[in-house]
């Protein structure tokens, strides 16, 4: 098949689905052509074509059997080109933060069959729109996301990491302001803990305790970053899947995470992470208190973890969507 993806670009969290799919799709065999703005970047390694157009019109759009549109800007184009079947590919249900979210919303309302990355994410277009989507969720390289020795084993401090996204930068809903106070708060029962993060945009956070900035641009400095820690806290009041969660599993570390939505297929309170109400200050600092404190905890949940994200690859979701697309093929 040949398949065109257009992206307004893939630097930022959420295309990394895009690309992990489209590098697996290329490897069974597809014909697989990215399409991206001539300015814009691509932060992460592709091994399919690659086309450079001066913007993302209906014109610029080159023919495939399929046409893979993702965020909603880039919509409208594949649909009006007619130059193959759309099928809408969703990485988060953008009305709920975009500014312009009718016409995000309207980016739904097209004749073309939908792909939703969770249950929960499925249910949100559902309710927003009144369309039902085919769930292909995301999934994690083991290859690369695999234990590697903690730092607290030469430190003798426990470490938390954490990926930060500004306010700054349109990241209202990650809920940093609760993982520093919650941190704070520890700081009075357990001083002796450090904390890592890695800031994607860039943003240097006037936090109320010490942190160490990890630079991570690669998926291998990422997997060093989760697996080097105890414990990894995600925050969020809502996500459409969540692959930072997996990948930290895969690294045997220990999650607590807030109940974002997306997570909810692979994320089970008590079994492999310990999952809190978004924005509970209270709640989020009793979880890191319990795995700051109680190594059996911590190392079980790790454990089962990592067993758990074992089957959850990218072969796997590749192998979701090319029956999809066979199936629309072949109604």
């Amino acid at each position: 098949m040949k398949l065109v993806i257009p992206v307004l670009s893939l630097e930022t969290g959420g295309t990394r689905y895009i690309y992990q799919l489209a590098n697996e799709l290329a490897d069974k065999g597809h014909n697989v052509e990215i399409v991206v703005p001539e300015n814009a970047s691509i932060a992460w390694p592709l091994r399919t074509h690659i086309t450079r157009v001066k913007e993302l019109t209906p014109q610029a759009i080159p023919p495939g059997d399929f046409l893979l549109p993702n965020f909603y800007p880039t919509v409208f184009p594949a649909w009006k080109s007619k130059k193959g079947q759309v099928v809408r590919l969703s990485l988060g249900y953008e009305p709920m933060w975009v500014p312009e979210a009718e016409k995000a919303r309207e980016s739904y309302l097209i004749d073309a069959p939908i792909i939703s990355l969770s249950q929960w994410h499925r249910q949100l277009i559902l309710q927003g729109t009144g369309r039902d989507s085919t769930v292909i969720p995301g999934g994690v390289d083991t290859s690369v996301f695999h234990p590697c020795p903690k730092k607290s084993l030469s430190t003798e401090r426990l470490t938390i990491a954490y990926i930060l996204r500004s306010k700054e930068h349109g990241y209202t809903w990650k809920g940093s302001e609760e993982f520093w106070e919650a941190c704070r708060q520890i700081k009075h029962t357990v001083p002796n803990f450090d904390i890592r993060v890695v800031a994607t945009e860039g943003a240097n956070y006037p936090a109320p305790v010490p942190y160490e900035i990890v630079k991570a641009q690669t998926d291998r400095e990422m997997a060093l970053f989760y697996g080097q820690a105890d414990i990894f806290v995600s925050t969020s009041y809502f996500e459409s899947f969540s692959m930072p969660l997996l990948e930290a599993m895969a690294c045997r570390t220990a999650i607590v995470t807030t109940d974002n939505g997306g997570n909810r297929d692979y994320a089970k309170n008590g079994e492999n992470c310990l999952m809190v109400p978004p924005s509970d200050i209270g709640q989020l600092t009793l979880a890191l208190l319990q795995l700051l404190t109680q190594k059996n905890v911590r190392d079980q949940l790790a454990l089962t973890g990592l067993q758990f994200a074992q089957p959850w690859t990218w072969r796997r979701s590749a192998d979701k969507l090319e029956a999809l697309l066979f199936k629309l093929s072949h109604p």
